[in-house]
């Protein structure tokens, strides 16, 4: 029962330091994002069907480049790879070849988003768009 002030006044300053710091919880947002899935497409003057490489426009397209979804801000970007989905010869010496693009988390809530492929023109689509799957022509500025 002879606990002195000295021994009571460190334990009480701990149990206040616990308190403060159990009641001190951050409540971070987590941004919602949606998935999307695009296809991106070109006529092209080459193709090498063994390896999905096509030549668009005279720019070389290949499974593994790199597709980027950027939205109204700077911070709301995304990136996926392109996956081969059909190299179709046409009639007239021509190719149809199409690339599919997934991406898991794209930030929501952006007035607009951009997607954009190399030295492509880019082209603008809603969230609705991208959420519902959209094709991206490949064309050069």
């Amino acid at each position: 029962m002879g606990q002195g002030l000295g021994q009571i006044a460190p334990a009480a300053l701990i149990a206040v330091g616990v308190l403060i710091l159990t009641g001190c919880t951050t409540n971070v947002d987590v941004p919602k994002t949606f998935a999307a899935t695009l296809t991106v497409t070109g006529q092209a003057e080459q193709v090498e069907a063994g390896s999905g490489e096509c030549v668009i426009d005279s720019i070389r397209v290949a499974p593994n480049d790199q597709i980027q979804i950027f939205g109204g801000s700077g911070a709301a970007s995304v990136r996926s790879t392109l996956e081969v989905e059909a190299i179709d010869q046409l009639p007239d010496g021509m190719s149809t070849c199409s690339y599919t693009a997934h991406f898991d988390a794209v930030p929501a809530n952006q007035k607009n988003y951009e997607v954009s492929l190399g030295r492509f023109s880019p082209k603008s689509f809603s969230s609705d768009e991208l959420e519902n799957g959209v094709t991206y022509q490949l064309r050069r500025p």
